[in-house]
């Protein structure tokens, strides 16, 4: 069995490589990173011998990384039982300061890369009747959230998208599954500030639930052909009555949230997005 595990070089992702690195027969990680890649690769080559690793350098944003997976995966005629669409990025801030070259980047890792791989290895999923697709979503992606408007946008592709292409080949020995996390204490808010800051949201300790947790709960949720799963416990709850609120009884309450935020990240350093605003 082969999973092929995107984003690889930290947070999620290298998790789900260590994770499915006890499951499979052979692994291939791939990000832009190349020396986290290599570490990651020896680390788990040294825990799990008889495993093959294989580790990519490309960076996905760009339809040239793309090829360069996709190229070699067809050369290698590595066949794709787990796929594991992590990689992404984010983007915080008002959405009218948004940088032309991020927006870009982030829609071609949290929705083309996605479409194009799940492309790519379907139809061979199909023809051996079993195959694995997990997609990561997002808790911000069930309903519209200003401060990262396209990247909760692209996040609900990630979800609709994920929910079509299930009903699409329900019964054809293939799952979908969407995993939808919370805060998590990983890279995520830190690359996707626009200050080069770790602009954490405000969220009680108790809804930061472990990678290690994630994961694993992840993996669970696909093994049993759920469609969509949100790890933590606290985090389903909220995620389930944020999804229930009717759009117009959410409005008011960003209108009253959304200059505090922005009051909040403009105190970490001058000159940000939101300080037109103030």
């Amino acid at each position: 069995m082969t999973a092929l595990v995107t984003g690889a070089s930290s947070g999620l992702g290298s998790e789900f490589a260590r994770q499915l690195s006890l499951e499979v027969s052979q692994l291939l990680i791939t990000s832009r990173r190349v020396d986290r890649l290599q570490a990651l690769s020896e680390e788990i080559q040294k825990k799990s011998p008889h495993l093959k690793v294989f580790y990519m350098p490309a960076d996905l944003s760009c339809q040239e990384g793309r090829d360069i997976l996709c190229d070699w995966l067809t050369a290698e005629r590595m066949d794709i039982d787990i796929l594991i669409n992590n990689a992404g990025c984010g983007d915080y801030g008002l959405f009218e300061e948004s940088r032309l070259d991020r927006l870009r980047s982030l829609l071609e890792l949290n929705v083309i890369t996605m479409t194009y791989l799940t492309r790519l290895v379907l139809p061979q999923m199909i023809r051996k009747k079993r195959g694995v697709i997990i997609n990561v979503g997002s808790i911000v992606g069930r309903k519209p959230i200003p401060i990262c408007a396209a990247y909760s946008g692209s996040k609900s592709f990630v979800h609709a998208f994920s929910e079509a292409l299930r009903l699409e080949i329900e019964g054809r020995g293939v799952t979908v599954t969407v995993i939808a996390p919370g805060p998590l204490n990983t890279e995520f808010f830190y690359r996707a500030s626009r200050n080069n800051v770790d602009e954490k949201p405000f969220v009680p300790p108790f809804m930061w639930v472990p990678l290690e947790k994630v994961v694993n709960d992840a993996l669970a949720a696909a093994k049993a052909g759920k469609p969509f799963y949100v790890p933590g416990f606290y985090t389903r709850i909220a995620s389930f009555l944020h999804s229930l609120t009717p759009s117009f009884l959410l409005r008011p309450i960003y209108r009253i949230l959304l200059p505090i935020q922005c009051k909040r990240s403009t105190s970490k350093k001058d000159n940000l997005s939101c300080s037109l605003h103030q």
